[in-house]
């Protein structure tokens, strides 16, 4: 497994590189947003993503968000889109009102996890380790999904046959608007169960 370490600090890169390297973990690094956006223009190799929340030239979001056009291919086809891991520091991400909204955005985003400085080596190398078993295990559950897929396919057409009755199309609009209100409020509230479980735990 690849990482790319993003940290304007050279002792945080250089201490990261050696940690993960010890294991048996394959890293490269960049000082800013725009030479890691670089590097993963060039590089698809690349699995993970390490992050500050604040870099010279872009912050962790943007860098995120040009790195998601990115489209990275190799031999085989399409790659899986990379896993970006946000590092912060107490005061930055967890604490500061205004911080906290930019950690609860990123996370929102698309972000995998929350890392506090200094990091906790056997964590992270935890967190790493399971996020590429879960990719594994969806690998290997494709076909599931692809039959999942055509069913509903299937329903979509039968349900277009149909004559639309507008009331009908009323409350179906409502329920999906209801929906996705509880889907977000239930997001917000995870994120913020995060930030309070990593802030405890970086004060202990």
């Amino acid at each position: 497994m690849k990482i790319l370490i993003v940290d304007e600090i050279g002792f945080i890169r250089q201490s990261l590189n050696q940690k993960l390297g010890l294991h048996h973990f394959e890293t490269v690094s960049a000082e800013n947003g725009e030479e890691a956006l670089l590097t993963l223009k060039t590089d698809f190799s690349i699995d993970a993503v390490l992050t500050s929340l604040f870099l010279p030239t872009m912050n962790a979001i943007d860098l995120y968000k040009s790195a998601a056009k990115i489209e990275r291919f190799n031999d085989e086809g399409m790659i899986p889109p990379l896993n970006f891991y946000l590092m912060v520091t107490k005061e930055h991400g967890t604490s500061s009102p205004k911080m906290k909204q930019l950690t609860r955005e990123a996370l929102a985003l698309g972000f995998k996890d929350l890392l506090v400085k200094p990091i906790d080596t056997e964590l992270l190398v935890k967190k790493l380790k399971s996020s590429t078993t879960m990719e594994s295990k969806e690998l290997c559950s494709d076909h599931p999904v692809e039959a999942a897929s055509q069913a509903d396919n299937t329903s979509e057409n039968e349900q277009r046959s149909r004559p639309v009755n507008s009331n009908n199309r009323f409350d179906q609009l409502k329920e999906v608007q209801n929906s996705l209100y509880a889907l977000k409020k239930e997001m917000c509230d995870s994120i913020d169960t995060l930030l309070e479980e990593v802030s405890r735990n970086s004060s202990q």
